[in-house]
């Protein structure tokens, strides 16, 4: 039947947009997940540690990176990390203290180690050797003085990822360069291939000792290639299969969607269709009986008429209706898009709104308060509005200019953020920054993404006082610098301190504090990159953040060169 098949192709349609859509979700999770971890191994190889157990290789040397690749291997979420040397032979890892260890293992058949030894960066997914556990292996060589000493090893799971999968309404499973399935969320689908897999691959597979290949069970349907069937010898399944490609590996993401789950929908559609068929046919008969009946009773002709202009009234109201129920079909799946972006917003917008209709109930509101009360929900709406004009260009990419900054007005920024966010912590916080604006060049959202840092770390630290007290500090400092034939000028800075009442950071972790993955929080609390990215803003502005102890507590401080560099200047003068 035609109408029949109308359904279905309509129904696949819809359900292979959607499909696009929700894989493309996926596609950027596993991307994130595979490049997440790409930059450790980069640090490791520049480490002193790691390349002294490659040169000297006695005990103490190689203890020492045991351990350093046992830090970082809990700090960082890996699962592990090993020093393998030029031979391919493991001379350190983070496990090297447990029963099952990977010192002593020649992994040099890995083409991860036969890439990363000719002086390239190596990615690779394979069946660990060693433990039997499938992950995701990162290599970068390590060189000293220029010359190529070894290979150092990131291994990460990606089991995780595949448990989100299995909360979805269909079967997801990737699939690597060869066309063998090494991620699913069906645990009977791994290493099976997805395509003929050739002798000369099956035996590149063994050298390299990547997984045991399955026997296939997952085979296309003749003529029909978007189609895939699954047996599993006791039934089989057909599948509509959507594969996508991933940017960082190539590998293909393929989602498996039963088409009985598409053929039922296609079902419902087509009873409804047939349902309207029978409604307008009912309404067809019904106005050729009041056409008969017009021409039976000429005297009630004009009555007859008005029936019929009152029904198609109705019709085209109920047309109208439709389009505005479609319509708001749509709003629906935009405003899924956009949920978790406006959330917090909407939060702090429904909470300035509860305030203000408490004050409007209150006889002696206090008018200036009402007033901030609309200034802040103006602002609220305003950021909604940058996440949704954010949104609709999310896939232009956008490079931070330096312009002037007023650190005075950026400071009433970051307290009014605070005192929204964290309400309760943020009524001890007190600012000291005078009138006069200091001006600064650099990028303001940088700038108050580190402020912000700051603030937010304080608040950790003194999160179970009693009292507890932070002191946010601006001012304009001179600093004496070198100038050309060893005379020497003044330069203002622009200086803004944080200081907390907390415990302070331990002298242990002072030296270390602005080190990747250093923290002195409890682990799974983050991955200690917070500071380091801080200093960072910091440097790229031409200016410093730096840590100082008090008797009780600590002092962040973050300097930044004025945008007027004349002496005696605030700042508050800018040339275009």
């Amino acid at each position: 039947m035609l109408l029949w098949q109308a359904c279905l192709s309509y129904t696949r349609s819809q359900t292979g947009q959607s499909q696009r859509r929700l894989q493309g979700v996926q596609l950027v999770e596993l991307d994130r997940q595979l490049n997440q971890f790409s930059f450790i191994p980069k640090l490791l190889a520049s480490d002193v540690e790691i390349r002294q157990a490659l040169l000297a290789g006695d005990k103490a040397a190689l203890l020492a990176a045991n351990q350093r690749l046992r830090r970082t291997q809990q700090d960082s979420g890996l699962d592990f990390a090993f020093l393998l040397n030029r031979q391919g032979v493991t001379v350190a890892s983070s496990n090297w203290s447990d029963p099952v260890s990977f010192v002593g293992v020649d992994y040099s058949f890995r083409p991860y180690f036969k890439n990363a030894i000719s002086g390239e960066s190596a990615t690779f997914f394979a069946v660990g050797v060693t433990t039997g556990v499938p992950g995701y292996f990162i290599a970068e060589p390590v060189t000293a003085g220029g010359v190529l000493e070894g290979v150092v090893v990131a291994k990460v799971a990606l089991g995780v990822l595949v448990d989100g999968w299995s909360q979805l309404p269909y079967e997801s499973i990737v699939s690597d360069d060869v066309g063998t399935i090494i991620l699913s969320t069906r645990d009977d689908l791994l290493y099976t291939p997805t395509q003929a897999v050739s002798a000369t691959q099956q035996a590149q597979l063994l050298s390299e000792r990547r997984y045991d290949l399955q026997p296939p069970v997952l085979e296309s349907v003749p003529g029909e290639p978007d189609k895939r069937l699954l047996s599993d010898g006791a039934q089989s399944m057909v599948f509509l299969s959507y594969a996508s490609s991933l940017s960082t590996e190539p590998w293909h993401l393929i989602s498996l969607i039963p088409q009985r789950a598409v053929q039922k929908s296609a079902l419902l559609l087509f009873a409804a269709l047939l349902a309207a068929c029978l409604i307008a046919y009912l309404f067809l008969r019904l106005f050729q009986q009041q056409r008969q009946l017009v021409a039976a009773e000429k005297r009630n002709s004009q009555e007859l008429e008005e029936q019929v202009l009152l029904r198609t009234a109705e019709l085209e109201a109920a047309q109208k209706r439709l389009i505005s129920e479609a319509n708001f079909a749509m709003l629906g799946r935009m405003s899924a898009a956009i949920n978790h972006e406006i959330n917090q917003p909407l939060a702090s917008l429904r909470l300035n709104l509860a305030s203000l209709r408490t004050m409007m109930e209150t006889p002696d509101a206090d008018r200036a308060e009402i007033e901030q009360i609309v200034v802040e929900s103006d602002r609220t709406t305003k950021r909604i509005g940058r996440v949704i004009s954010s949104l609709r260009s999310i896939a232009r990419n956008s490079n931070a200019h330096f312009e002037p900054v007023d650190l005075h007005k950026l400071l009433d920024d970051v307290r009014l953020t605070v005192t929204r966010e964290r309400p309760k912590l943020s009524a001890h916080v007190v600012f000291q920054q005078g009138d006069l604006p200091v001006i600064v060049s650099g990028d303001e959202v940088l700038i108050q993404q580190t402020l912000l840092n700051l603030l937010y770390n304080a608040f950790d630290a003194v999160l179970k006082l009693e009292s507890p007290q932070i002191i946010v500090e601006l001012a304009v400092q001179p600093q004496t610098v070198p100038g050309e034939s060893g005379s020497r000028t003044a330069e203002h800075w622009a200086v803004v301190s944080v200081s907390d009442n907390g415990s302070g950071v331990k002298a242990a972790l002072q030296e270390s504090l602005f080190e990747p993955f250093s923290t002195s929080r409890q682990h799974g609390d983050g991955l200690g990159l917070g500071l380091t990215i801080a200093r960072q803003i910091a440097e790229d502005h031409g200016g410093e953040l730096q840590y100082r102890a008090r008797p009780r507590g600590s002092c962040f401080i973050l300097k930044l060169p004025l945008h007027s560099h004349e002496p005696g200047s605030t700042g508050s003068e800018t040339q275009e």
